[in-house]
């Protein structure tokens, strides 16, 4: 059991794994004393010889810090191949605030969510997706640009998966970084029509704004938002919406016709939308109160 245990860890076994086989501490320590497991971090061994791979290192890291523990951040986004490997502390998060260990990076956190969580060359991981978030916590934006180049390249930018983590993340750190990224990278994970009506609905909600009538007509122009009673419209921009010069043409020719009859029109790209909805509301909120 050992060694198949073993074999699937990358030779590397944690005291609590031993304890779980059967091994009693006295005979843990035994097998220490006799050169037949090797200390790695505090409580995780490697069996038979002392670990030199990154992936047996990573692997005990991961042990050391409990049954629930992941590589994260700069390590997963190296182990996952999106940045190049970087020298330092092996990055984990973990749920035990006991988890000091030197050589360790430790976040701790109250629980991860199970679609947060897979595995990687065998070793427990954040999948792409949370992996690009905590980058973005942590690393400038050329470097986030970069990961997510490489994920796009590899086909794991999936655009449901992305925009379930955001949803559910919506203030942590790194989420505005990762979405305006993303939104100028990848064209595809843009909102479509629909989604951007209903996200910008959502927003008002959020930010406690006044609801606003949708696809309704003002003075014989149908426009995108607007709270009767005010001059603002608001129109919804996607490139999707622009694929020819006459279409985009018509647009500009409907604002001014619009603006010559009195109302504001404030136009509000997905990519905007998505990568500062804060500034978006303040903007709103700002022209719904200006004097008239």
């Amino acid at each position: 059991m050992l060694a198949k245990l073993g074999s699937t860890q990358h030779g590397v076994v944690a005291v609590w794994q031993l304890l779980e086989l059967g091994f009693s501490r006295r005979e843990i320590a035994v097998r220490v004393e006799s050169r037949r497991f090797h200390r790695v971090y505090r409580g995780v061994y490697a069996v038979g010889h002392p670990a030199r791979t990154a992936e047996a290192l990573e692997m005990a890291a991961v042990l050391a810090c409990g049954p629930q523990a992941v590589l994260s951040h700069w390590t997963a986004a190296a182990r996952w191949a999106l940045i190049r490997p970087v020298h330092g502390p092996v990055h984990v998060i973990a749920q035990s605030k006991r988890c000091v260990h030197a050589g360790i990076h430790v976040q701790t956190v109250s629980g991860l969510h199970p679609h947060d969580r897979t595995k990687r060359d065998g070793i427990p991981i954040t999948t792409v997706p949370r992996t690009l978030l905590d980058l973005s916590a942590v690393a400038n934006e050329r470097l986030v640009r970069r990961a997510v180049n490489q994920a796009d390249r590899k086909g794991w930018l999936n655009r449901r998966a992305m925009a379930e983590l955001l949803d559910r993340n919506p203030r942590r750190k790194g989420s505005k970084q990762l979405r305006s990224v993303i939104a100028a990278v990848n064209p595809t994970t843009r909102r479509t029509r629909s989604d951007l009506e209903v996200a910008f609905m959502a927003l008002c909600k959020a930010h406690h704004l006044p609801e606003p009538v949708a696809n309704t007509e003002v003075i014989g122009i149908e426009v995108d938002m607007h709270w009767p009673g005010t001059t603002l419209i608001v129109e919804l921009d996607c490139y999707e919406y622009h694929r020819t010069p006459q279409e985009f043409e018509n647009d500009r020719r409907r604002d001014a016709h619009l603006k010559r009859n009195g109302y504001d029109v404030l136009r509000v790209t997905d990519v905007w939308l998505d990568s500062d909805p804060e500034d978006v509301a303040q903007t709103v909120r700002t022209l719904l109160t200006r004097p008239g």
